[in-house]
């Protein structure tokens, strides 16, 4: 346990030289991928004989180097692409948790400490910084989306508003599952960039409107169903019970608001899952100012939003659906 940085880092030294980028091509000899990766040779073999213990990549006996099939999910044309995920671990998170003891120390995020500021509003002066975390959360959502729409009770819904949803991957699958429905993707101007794109591509531009503003502030209106995927974690209670706020007073009546969201155990152990969450719950902390809740604490939120009691649905996977609906219809 001690020692596991080395990993995250060999990792995004990988995606740092496109080593997988060269190696999806075919094999190549040591100087070879050294002459198309501008390295160092004999340091090149060292990274190279770490990325095989990982099983990224092998040695074959001629001594060649390939991409071994665990090694293309680090490519950036691969379905189920993780390069832009390891990037941003291994990069801009690296420091973050470098201080962990400190946010532990001060109950603020190194963004608190160093920066003077909260949320994302880094993104909106880095756009290479931007372009990263948003291929990242694409990235991650790809993983989780199926099982997650496979899950939402989408009933007759005619509108499905995702609030935060960035590039709109999880929106898309929604659509895709209901050819009925039509969608809104809301976030801010640096969220939705590249959407358009992203929707075309999967013909689906023509039921989703494409909209950027402050969730603090509003939200659209008209919606039947308002999806927050790993949007209130972000936050603390003050600001997530404004978000949901918002969501109630836009949708129509009988609207659901649905979180998705990583539930924290009450009394987490050594699983795979409790450690999932409780990796997410921290770098919330050293991050934003956010946390992970248990389903108690979200339906608390729901409940001071206007929005309770909540159903807690599973999805098969690291995800629940948290779903609450208004309490009072005249409101709406």
């Amino acid at each position: 346990m001690i020692n596991a940085n080395w990993t995250t880092q060999v990792v995004r030294a990988a995606c740092e030289l496109d080593i997988p980028g060269h190696l999806v091509q075919g094999n190549c000899s040591l100087d070879e991928l050294a002459g198309a990766t501008g390295c160092h040779a004999p340091s090149l073999r060292r990274l190279l004989r770490a990325l095989a213990t990982l099983g990224l990549c092998v040695e074959t006996d001629a001594g060649q180097f390939g991409l071994a099939p665990m090694g293309r999910l680090l490519c950036d044309d691969d379905p189920q692409s993780l390069r832009a995920w390891a990037l941003l671990v291994g990069g801009p998170h690296w420091a973050r948790w470098g201080e962990l003891h400190e946010s532990v120390r001060t109950g603020r995020s190194f963004k608190q400490r160093h920066l003077g500021e909260e949320g994302f509003g880094d993104l909106d002066t880095d756009p290479a910084a931007a372009a990263l975390f948003h291929r990242a959360m694409v990235q991650m959502t790809r993983r989780t989306a199926a099982s997650v729409v496979a899950a939402i009770p989408t009933g007759k819904a005619e509108c499905v508003v995702d609030v935060g949803g960035g590039q709109g991957e999880l929106l898309a699958t929604v659509l895709q599952a209901n050819p009925s429905a039509r969608g809104i993707l809301f976030d801010l101007p640096a969220g939705v960039a590249g959407a358009h794109d992203a929707f075309e591509r999967s013909g689906l531009v023509d039921r989703c409107r494409i909209q950027s503003g402050d969730f603090f502030r509003a939200v659209p209106e008209g919606g039947d169903i308002y999806l927050l995927k790993s949007v209130l974690h972000n936050w603390d209670d003050e600001r997530a019970i404004r978000i949901l706020a918002n969501c109630r007073d836009a949708m129509r009546p009988g609207g659901t608001v649905i979180a998705v969201e990583r539930t924290m155990s009450r009394r987490p152990d050594a699983s795979t899952a409790d450690r999932v969450t409780v990796r997410s719950d921290l770098n919330m902390l050293v991050a934003l100012t956010g946390r992970e809740r248990t389903h108690v604490e979200f339906d608390a939120l729901f409940a001071q939003a206007g929005l309770g009691p909540t159903t807690l649905i599973a999805t098969g996977g690291d995800f629940s659906l948290i779903v609450g609906g208004a309490l009072d219809a005249s409101r709406q």
